[in-house]
């Protein structure tokens, strides 16, 4: 099961119960993430950000089908990203088969929202003076998780993802 803790803007687009985050506290951080909507260039963008490594997803230009079906989207995306970051096929297959059941509640990781806001702020360097037809997600997620933060101990995402599962 993946948690995923949605801020007020995301709750408002999706049609989704928003549980109590209380009642998901023993699921592990490596299946928990935070969610937050922004815009670039006028179009809603959705940043999923994982709490235990950062490894982080960005998906570009959200319109209202892919927000009523957006476990699918945020499924089918996660399996681009593992591919496009060469995350090996075994753990890809662990978080994929984990993510089956989505649930979601209030946010509840107040770092992972502050690293989420440094991915952000590298959207918006990334995507500056650009027409939006001329945005390259796959680049910026890859840039984005291999950004250092000094959160994790001056690694990277993608690093810190592979080390975890290494252990």
């Amino acid at each position: 099961m993946f948690v995923i803790g949605a801020t007020k803007k995301l709750q408002s687009q999706i049609d989704k119960t928003i549980e109590s985050t209380e009642e998901y506290e023993q699921i592990p951080q490596i299946y928990q993430w935070q969610a937050n909507l922004i815009k670039v260039n006028g179009r809603k963008c959705l940043i999923l950000m994982n709490n235990s490594t950062a490894l982080n997803l960005t998906l570009f230009g959200l319109e209202s089908p892919q927000f009523e079906n957006i476990d699918n989207v945020i499924k089918g995306s996660m399996n681009q990203l593992f591919q496009t970051l060469g995350i090996e096929e075994s753990i890809a297959e662990k978080m994929l088969e984990t993510s089956q059941e989505i649930v979601y509640t209030k946010t509840s990781s107040r770092q992972t929202l502050g690293l989420m806001n440094e991915v952000k702020a590298s959207i918006e360097q990334q995507t500056k003076n650009k027409e939006y037809k001329d945005i390259d997600a796959v680049t910026i997620n890859q840039k984005n998780n291999r950004m250092i933060f000094k959160a994790l101990e001056g690694q990277t995402p993608l690093y810190t993802f592979q080390r975890y599962f290494e252990e």
